[in-house]
């Protein structure tokens, strides 16, 4: 999506549902962009493992699949995150009372761009999806004399390949668990347990 296919959908949106929930508002965006063939970033997640050296990943949640992409090693030590993990269109939806950001080609996602930049990068689509489950987690560590707690979530997902992939979502990049559970189970077309 380019920004002014966002206006658009921003002018269609104010124009039917300016009373709208948040939920809601992030709903319409799904179905307007299904409805146009257009594949959108609603989510983006950043997964951690404990030891710094294993890869990490991305995790876009889009508007058909999820996308598992290999972070650059660079990223593991200087990825900030999205505020809640929503991508920029939808979080510029449920900014308030702001005009439109200026999107720098580097913050916008293009799942097909992000496919292409690493061979290792793959897809699951969400009718493969057979089952979906968090887990909320507290890890403790060590790291100084008075140590610190680290706080992470858990995300598994069964496909219907058989195969099972478990992430660590650390908070701190993530947002709550209580806000990560409820946008993916607004966009996912399958319920999420918690374990």
């Amino acid at each position: 999506m380019n920004p002014s296919e966002f206006a658009e959908f921003l002018d269609y949106n104010q124009k039917h549902s300016s009373s709208a929930s948040d939920s809601e508002k992030i709903s319409s965006f799904v179905e307007w962009c299904k409805n146009r063939g257009i594949e959108e970033v609603i989510i983006r997640l950043s997964t951690e493992d404990k030891n710094w050296r294993r890869n990490n990943y991305f995790l876009d949640f889009t508007t058909t699949r999820l996308i598992v992409s290999k972070k650059e090693f660079t990223r593991k030590f200087f990825d900030t995150g999205f505020i809640a993990g929503m991508a920029p269109f939808p979080y510029r939806i449920l900014a308030k009372g702001q005009k439109i950001p200026d999107f720098k080609k580097r913050t916008l996602l293009n799942p097909s761009e992000i496919l292409r930049k690493d061979n290792s990068n793959f897809y699951i689509r969400y009718s493969e999806f057979n089952e979906v489950s968090m887990r909320r987690g507290i890890e403790t560590t060590i790291t100084n004399m008075l140590g610190s707690a680290i706080s992470a979530n858990f995300l598994i997902i069964k496909a219907a390949n058989g195969k099972e992939y478990a992430y660590r979502l650390p908070v701190g990049k993530n947002g709550s668990f209580e806000k990560t559970y409820y946008w993916l189970n607004k966009i996912l077309p399958v319920e999420i347990s918690t374990i």
